[in-house]
């Protein structure tokens, strides 16, 4: 793993946050089992010291997330989250094509539900989860489209996309149709979710933030690849 410089990821800070642009592959936090691996909060602590964990992306998801700096931040942080007064905004790749514009996934699903640890549809013992889907741009066999969760359940918007036949690219775990071929092409290299944007009010101000993170230059590459991009 190359050594990230904070200062390319940085997207915003002040007394109370900071805002990361993270890379795909590394971990947000510590690894529970192995608190040596990689990740991003050991990272910020060399320059900030103790640092909160406020959310969470997956390991190979990139883009926007925040940390608290304080113990009053990361409280404020905390209940604007819980309470839903932020917006998370995700563009992905994923296969298959939509006949609709948007569309509202309400399916219940039950974290750690099989033998591989996914998170799988549940309609009897999941927990109600909602996430919103825009169709931005589509060809014949892939979608680039906006994903708004209203809920914010481990692997959701994997799991969600799946379950409807839209599987997002890249995503071997979740691949349910059939086994992915390893030399099927580039495209299984990568891992194409990335948090473009978040919503919040600030811990201290209660002004409403905007912080947005460009996508990746392999994602931006692959929707043109992928005739996805006007």
């Amino acid at each position: 793993m190359t050594e990230i410089s904070l200062k390319e990821i940085l997207l915003y800070e002040d007394d109370d946050l900071v805002a990361i642009n993270k890379p795909s592959g590394v971990l947000s936090i510590e690894d529970g089992y192995d608190t040596d691996k990689y990740n991003l909060r050991t990272i910020l602590k060399r320059t900030y010291g103790h640092i909160w964990t406020v959310h969470r992306l997956d390991k190979d998801t990139s883009g926007v997330i925040i940390f608290a700096k304080n113990q009053e931040a990361h409280r404020q942080l905390n209940l604007s989250f819980m309470n839903r007064d932020s917006e998370k905004n995700y563009r992905s790749i994923v296969y298959g094509f939509p006949i609709w514009d948007s569309y509202e996934i309400k399916l219940p699903l039950k974290v750690n539900g099989d033998r591989k640890h996914r998170t799988i549809y549940d309609p009897v013992n999941g927990k109600p989860a909602l996430t919103k889907i825009i169709r931005l741009f589509n060809t014949d066999f892939y979608t680039y489209m906006d994903i708004f969760p209203s809920t914010g359940l481990t692997h959701q918007i994997r799991a969600h996309l799946s379950t409807i036949g839209l599987p997002i690219l890249g995503d071997k775990l979740y691949w349910r149709c059939c086994e992915i071929n390893k030399d099927s092409g580039p495209e299984q290299l990568v891992f194409f979710l990335h948090a473009f944007s978040l919503k919040f009010f600030h811990p201290s101000s209660k002004v409403p933030m905007l912080i947005t993170a460009p996508l990746p230059f392999r994602f931006s590459e692959e929707l043109i690849n992928l005739k996805l991009k006007k």
